[in-house]
This record gives C-alpha cells, sequence and structure tokens, in this order.
C-alpha cells in the first residue's frame, strides 16, 4: 500500500504535467535506424562459448543482465523495436482488462529476443484506449513495431523471463517487457526532450522500487520541469503512457 501510495502521488504530479492521449507523440520515421537493445543484447550471442566453467559463464550473464540496466537508464525508453506478434490473451480483473502478449525479435538465425508485455485498461476505457484495440484486431505472428522499456523488480534488476538455462539464454533472451506504444507501420522517433525528461523520471522512480518512497531533489524536480516545459501535448501524453506503463514494475518480485 505504501508503494501504490506514492506512486499515485507521483502520477498525480505527471498528470498535471501532461494533456489528454493523442496519436503519438514522435517526430520523424525510420524503420531501418538500429536499436540500441537488440544491439547490445546480440553481442553476448556466442560468448558463452568461450568460458572456462560455469562460474564464468554465470559472470558473464550478470554482466549482461547489469549492463542492460544502465543501457536502459540511459536511454529511457526503447524505440521502434520491429518483431512479430505472438500468445494474445486477455483477462478480467476486477473493473480491468489484461491484455498479454509476446513481441518475438528475430535479427539473425539462432537467436531470438522475447518480449513478455502485459497492457492493463480499465473496461470503461476499452474503446478509446489505442494499444488495446489495436491488439484486439491483430492476429498471432503479426509484424510490429513496439516502444516501451525493460520491466525491472524491486531491486532495479532486468525482469528477466526466461524458462531455460543460463546456456539458451544468451541466444534466446526473454524479459517482461512495459510497452508504451504499438504499431503495425513503424514508430516515429522519440524526441531527445522526452527521452531526456524519462531519463530524469527513472531517477525518482528507481528510488520508489528500491526504498519503497521517491528519490526526488530539488535538482530532479528542477531537471524535469525545464525538461517538460516546452513538449508538445502528443510528447506530454507520451510520457503519461510511459509512467503508466512502467507502474506495473511496483508489484514485481
Amino acid at each position: 500500500m505504501k508503494r501504490l501510495f506514492v506512486f499515485l502521488s507521483i502520477s498525480m504530479v505527471v498528470v498535471l504535467l501532461t494533456s489528454c492521449e493523442s496519436r503519438n507523440s514522435h517526430t520523424s520515421l525510420n524503420e531501418e535506424r538500429k536499436n540500441p537493445l537488440v544491439e547490445y543484447l546480440q553481442q553476448y550471442k556466442g560468448k558463452d562459448y568461450n568460458v572456462g566453467n560455469s562460474i564464468q559463464r554465470d559472470e558473464l550473464w550478470q554482466e549482461r543482465e547489469d549492463g542492460l540496466v544502465v543501457l536502459q537508464d540511459s536511454v529511457g525508453v526503447f524505440n521502434n523495436l520491429k518483431g512479430h506478434i505472438n500468445n494474445i490473451t486477455a483477462r478480467d480483473v476486477r473493473d480491468s482488462k489484461v491484455v498479454e502478449f509476446w513481441v518475438e525479435i528475430k535479427p539473425e538465425n539462432y537467436f531470438e529476443i522475447t518480449l513478455e508485455c502485459s497492457h492493463i485498461v480499465h473496461k470503461d476505457s476499452l474503446e478509446s484506449d489505442s494499444l488495446y484495440q489495436i491488439v484486439k484486431g491483430l492476429s498471432n505472428y503479426s509484424t510490429v513495431y513496439v516502444d516501451g522499456a525493460i520491466a525491472v523488480t524491486s531491486k532495479c534488476k532486468a525482469a528477466n523471463a526466461s524458462w531455460g538455462d543460463k546456456d539458451l539464454q544468451f541466444s534466446y533472451p526473454h524479459y517482461k517487457f512495459n510497452v508504451v506504444a504499438l504499431s503495425t507501420s513503424p514508430l516515429p522517433k522519440v524526441s531527445d526532450n522526452v527521452q531526456n525528461a524519462i531519463v530524469i523520471w527513472r531517477r525518482s522512480f528507481e528510488g520508489i522500487l528500491k526504498n519503497g518512497k521517491s528519490a526526488e531533489t530539488d535538482e530532479n524536480i528542477a531537471s524535469f520541469k525545464n525538461a517538460t516545459e516546452n513538449l508538445t501535448p502528443e510528447e506530454d501524453a507520451y510520457i503519461g503512457k510511459y509512467v503508466h506503463a512502467c507502474s506495473l514494475d511496483l508489484f514485481r518480485d
């Protein structure tokens, strides 16, 4: 309850800084641009073949997991990840609908990243929720593009959802993923101002995850205000979506 109360308090601040939902918050299209998440995980493919024993393998795996969180903290949001949607399901939880699906990214043979996504929407908002409406109309294995962030645990560790042993995880990484936007066509680039604001917001959010309270400082508040004061309404709305998506991390182990 303490985490929930703090999150609601931060959400009220974000609401004051953001406007109503819009179709997108981006500036330009570039389908072929490199994605730092894919590049980062791909560089570890095959590295486990060069280790001498399981201790070295475990340390290499932990290096990858820790580096992934550092990467995410530096970029804020992973933009325009291209993959195929699969395992689309929905279930009712009280007054909400929980939509769940996987996005599978296969940049080369024998290497595949799986992003396990959840999206919660109040039943009264189903008709107006763009992500729900898009996913509802898709077939499994459709090509999609997503924005979002790797989910993190209360210790700010990447929420690894792999079922196999660590040997397989170097070639088939599988993570929980907080999806912010989804489309069947390439998503536009997130502006530098939006990314900067998200990076600043994550500093405080991770303080909540670790300590159950905000790590706000006067410097963070001033930085966030400066980063958001010239945003468009669409960009403000994008940050609101990001905060909503990442709120699920408050309830992970």
